[in-house]
């Protein structure tokens, strides 16, 4: 059995190690959500510490993020092209879901970067907290329930 970790497998895998390796990122991006969460909160709440945090962790999610996008697409885009019934249509989902949140991610990225101590920036992060989680349980209903080829 292949284990996967965050690199993308420079080989296909099957359904089922494509499965446990989105999994396994999703667990630990979760992880990463529940802090990020904790101090969007926190610096919501006024707390100066959390506050100067805010864009740190907004690149950290970033970075994460981008490197599971990546990992999705060389798991699951060849998992898709081998379903003739729906595989395109999944794989047009997937490459338009992930473009988007690459899009969003960016901008956020580049607004901390460029003022750190932005008000609002706490509140996009507790936006994106609940985005990426909707987003995550969604993509576990949808790809990654037991039918992703064939």
């Amino acid at each position: 059995m292949i284990e996967l970790g965050w690199s993308a497998p420079l080989t296909r895998v099957d359904a089922g190690t494509a499965q446990r390796g989105i999994r396994w990122q999703h667990q630990r991006i979760r992880e990463l959500l529940a802090k990020a969460k904790a101090v969007a909160d926190s610096a919501l709440d006024g707390d100066a510490e959390s506050s100067a945090a805010v864009a740190g962790i907004i690149a950290d999610l970033h970075s994460t993020m981008e490197a599971h996008l990546s990992f999705e697409e060389r798991v699951l885009l060849p998992l898709l092209a081998e379903d003739a019934r729906a595989g395109l249509d999944r794989a047009t989902r997937l490459k338009d879901e992930h473009k988007h949140q690459r899009e969003v991610l960016s901008a956020i990225e580049r607004e901390a970067w460029a003022q750190p101590q932005l008000p609002t920036l706490a509140a996009k992060l507790a936006f994106l907290t609940s985005w990426l989680l909707a987003d995550m349980e969604e993509e576990e209903r949808s790809f990654l329930s037991g039918e992703i080829a064939p």
